[in-house]
């Protein structure tokens, strides 16, 4: 995800708009869970893998997208380890061989419907409930809870979910998720959150009532993966009126999948994400990398839609079969599933949990960065940091921790910080493996490389003269980088190119005209992830379009771009 996150940013600081934003496949971490809970008394093993992908994805990656490192820094207990076998993160499945945690066995039935509160584990920065969700459904399908409520010992709310704000979730206070189980038909799930309690021990309540299922329909399509227009297919039905569909190719033998669906009725959209599969018989076509979900471009027109990259090869190969996979409103079960005393204990995990304030100044090209805290948990690390510029994060592209001579890679999640300056608050998650123990004394150093510099609303102007239905190029200088414009009109528009030869140049996403003391901003063509983010760090090629521009001459400006130091790097000392 690293390599789109500036044009993410780029598009949110300019048009304000926050629904664009896309979500890496978190499906990985949740959906493979090892096989069925054991009655507890049977013989601890480890077994096999499970590997299962839901295919409503939108609801579990809208959930998981911003607090996705909550769960990888929640220790779990090892009588449970052949029972859940979390491949992914690999911090949760260190933490279960390591003996942190409680077991609650406690099991509500209502409706034929039973919720099984299997394990809860708590410490000094959160806790976690595992679950179990037993439906007697013969296949996958997706459940919804009307309400979902996590309560103190004083009655008091810590977090509350229902199905108007399901993915409107407060990350602070909690989240939660279940992902199908094939071999035993079951769902299995975590509640987890920040909150915690003083002392060693707590009674809660979970109260959860009302379930909604939304069932899946594969529909056929007749997709030619050669032909590169757009092609049209009607499903009038669940709310979905037609599916558009495009074929780009692009460099390094990949080809982009694009489509976009007018609606009737798009109240699922949050929850249901409806998806392409390419079929090669009766197995699916992996693709490549992270499906992204932003407006795109279809036959000229900006479209809510998605993209997936695949190899082209297998995307076009003979034989292959398409599918469009969505969802319907399915059964509706009325009831409540209420835990009203669970003792929660921490006294295994304070052991195994510290937290240390640092408050370490990083200065960097784009402005200074605060590391607030170094929180270290039985599965691993994480990291907070506060910027002091409004929308900056830490300039580093690659940022990994060097553990006792080993590299710790993790993922990153942010916030606003709600400080003056209102800048981010970024929260690093770096999980650890198996074979390793954290303690508060173990040698931790913050690696950061990959620099980028930024640089915002550029003062100087770039003139463009002799504007015309001709091509016109100038190459300017800018901050020691060669930059090429070209410029024409075409059917009353001035379309404006940049690039440069150079790839630390990132290029000009954004550009823009002055009205008086009016910017007046170029309609950007494309965007770094749309048609060139296969290869985005090798591409800096933007368009801008003016629309109905009059005139043979203007002042053109740059609103942002960026410096890719590739060779920089910074180590930190965090204890």
């Amino acid at each position: 995800m690293k390599k789109r996150t500036n044009g993410i940013k780029n598009l949110s600081q300019q048009l304000g708009n926050k629904d664009d934003h896309p979500y890496p496949d978190f499906d990985a971490m949740w959906t493979r869970i090892e096989a069925a809970r054991n009655e507890k008394d049977e013989p601890i093993t480890s077994a096999a893998p499970i590997q299962t992908k839901s295919l409503f994805r939108g609801r579990r990656l809208a959930v998981l997208s911003v607090a996705a490192f909550v769960l990888v820094a929640t220790p779990a207990l090892a009588y449970i380890a052949g029972k859940w076998d979390f491949i992914y993160p690999s911090g949760v499945k260190s933490a279960l061989y390591q003996g942190f945690g409680q077991p609650i066995n406690k099991s509500v039935t209502n409706n034929g419907i039973t919720l099984s509160m299997d394990t809860a584990v708590s410490d000094d920065n959160g806790t976690v409930l595992l679950y179990s969700l037993d439906t007697g459904d013969k296949e996958e399908r997706e459940w919804v809870f009307d309400k979902f409520e996590f309560k103190d010992n004083k009655g008091n709310s810590i977090a509350r979910f229902d199905d108007e704000t399901a993915i409107k979730r407060n990350w602070n206070k909690g989240y939660y998720s279940h992902a199908w189980e094939e071999e035993n038909r079951i769902y299995k799930g975590f509640f987890d959150t920040s909150w915690t309690f003083s002392g060693n021990e707590s009674n809660v309540q979970l109260y959860v009532s009302g379930l909604q299922a939304y069932d899946y329909v594969r529909k056929p399509i007749t997709l030619d993966p050669h032909e590169t227009e757009v092609q049209s297919f009607p499903i009038d039905d669940g709310g979905i009126k037609d599916l558009k569909v495009q074929v780009v190719k692009g460099e390094k033998g990949e080809g982009l999948l694009k489509y976009s669906l007018s609606y009737t009725d798009d109240s699922l959209f949050p929850i249901v994400d409806p998806q392409i599969h390419v079929k090669k018989g009766e197995s699916t076509v992996k693709p490549i990398g992270y499906k992204m979900s932003s407006p795109i471009e279809l036959d000229g027109q900006r479209e809510r839609g998605s993209q997936e990259s695949y190899r082209l090869d297998e995307l076009q190969q003979s034989g292959n079969t398409y599918e469009f996979v969505y969802g319907i409103k399915g059964d509706r079960i009325e009831g409540e599933w209420n835990f009203d005393n669970m003792i929660l204990n921490k006294e295994k995990s304070l052991q195994a949990s510290v937290t240390r304030n640092l408050d370490i100044p990083i200065v960097s090209a784009d402005g200074d960065s605060i590391i607030r805290k170094l929180i270290i948990r039985p599965t691993g690390v994480k990291l907070e940091i506060e910027n002091k510029k409004e929308f900056r994060r830490i300039p580093y592209r690659d940022v990994s921790l060097l553990v006792n001579g080993r590299v710790l890679k993790g993922w990153e999640t942010y916030e606003y910080a709600y400080t003056p300056s209102h800048g981010y608050k970024q929260m690093y998650t770096f999980r650890i493996s198996p074979d390793m123990r954290l303690t508060g004394e173990t040698p931790i150093q913050l690696l950061l490389e990959n620099e980028i510099e930024s640089h915002r609303d550029y003062k100087e102007a770039i003139k463009l003269q002799n504007i015309s239905d001709e091509k016109q190029e100038t190459v300017v200088d800018i901050v020691g980088y060669p930059v090429k414009l070209t410029y024409f009109t075409k059917d009353g528009d001035l379309y404006v190119e940049n690039e440069s030869e150079n790839l630390s140049f990132s290029g000009v996403t954004q550009t823009y005209m002055k009205r008086g003391d009016e910017k007046v901003y170029g309609e950007v063509l494309f965007h770094q992830w749309e048609d060139n983010w296969l290869d985005w760090e090798n591409s800096n090629k933007f368009v801008n379009i003016y629309r109905n521009f009059k005139g043979s001459e203007t002042d053109l400006y740059l609103y942002e771009f960026e410096i890719r130091h590739r060779d920089r790097e910074k180590k930190v000392k965090l204890q």
